[in-house]
């Protein structure tokens, strides 16, 4: 995946964090417009697995700044597996806002 090089330095981090730890995420952010396409994270979460649809959540929410698309904490912590469970938890202990 190309990431668009006229991205601020956090938002090209986020894209990098994405590709990375959740590249299935990818399609619900337009990198070149700079933006989160909220309607497809809706979309997503309908079909997507458990928790593919909490990181799909947790992933706007750190975009957005906000917790708009209602991540929660205890259902992360009963149905995240180990992986998704570390990308959380390391952007606990380093949070970055693109």
């Amino acid at each position: 995946m190309e990431i668009n090089t006229s991205l601020s330095s956090s938002q090209a981090r986020f894209a990098t964090w994405i590709e990375e730890e959740m590249p299935y995420l990818w399609p619900l952010f337009d990198f070149s417009k700079r933006e989160l396409i909220s309607s497809s994270v809706d979309e997503y979460c309908e079909v997507a697995s458990r928790g593919e649809q909490i990181m799909a959540r947790f992933a706007a929410g750190v975009w957005c700044g906000n917790n708009q698309f209602n991540f929660d904490f205890i259902e992360a912590a009963a149905h995240l597996d180990e992986k998704q469970m570390s990308v959380v938890t390391d952007w606990l202990k380093s949070p970055f806002w693109p």
